[in-house]
């Protein structure tokens, strides 16, 4: 029991210090990216491939003179760009998710306490996993479908000579995730059939 309230504890101290430190990279990326751009509306980070039409530029090496071609594989820029349908669409859904994400967040905490004062395998418990786990994953899924309706809006508006616009792939790791809810699952069943167990005895 000693060995549940100290990954408890951990879990809390963990998940509060990768917040901050999200928010504070969040943050000052935020900041950065803003710089004197207060004439453009939109900031783009681009990954990109060369055409086969494209003639690569050539960098020499300073010890030995040696040129060698190079190519980007990412732009980074700001321009002016509408956003589409579906990114405004996307964009109304954010904020109700961001308050079930908060209340996700604190049934995680009202987990902790719970498994502190002694009562881990109950109901209770169970429902706050779900609603912690599947809160996090439904806002992984709005991010990445904000992020590739943003890939397509982008692309769409955007002509860079000798290259194409291609979609980077999932921001996320999604395998974390995916583990954590079927270690929820698994300690529902866990649950169940301790409750089961209980009204044999």
């Amino acid at each position: 029991m000693k060995k549940i309230k100290l990954l408890a504890l951990l879990v809390i101290v963990a998940f509060v210090a990768q917040d901050l430190l999200d928010m504070t990279r969040g943050f000052t990326d935020g900041m950065q990216a803003a710089g004197d751009s207060t004439e453009y509306n939109a900031h783009f980070d681009l990954a990109v491939q060369p055409t086969p039409a494209l003639v690569p530029d050539t960098l020499q090496g300073v010890t030995n003179g040696v040129k060698a071609p190079y190519w980007a594989t990412r732009i980074e820029g700001y321009g002016r760009i509408q956003k589409s349908v579906p990114q405004i669409a996307l964009s109304v859904v954010v904020f109700p998710l961001a308050l079930f994400v908060l209340y996700g967040i604190y049934c995680l905490i009202r987990l902790v306490i719970s498994v502190l004062r002694g009562s881990v395998f109950t109901r209770k418990n169970v429902l706050r996993m779900r609603l912690f786990v599947y809160s996090a994953l439904l806002l992984g899924v709005l991010s990445e479908l904000l992020s590739y309706a943003s890939y397509l809006n982008v692309a769409a508006h955007v002509d860079i000579p000798g290259y194409e616009v291609v979609y980077s792939g999932l921001k996320y790791a999604w395998l974390p995730y995916l583990l954590l809810a079927l270690f929820t699952e698994i300690f529902a069943i866990g649950v169940k059939l301790k409750e089961e167990q209980d009204l044999t005895i």
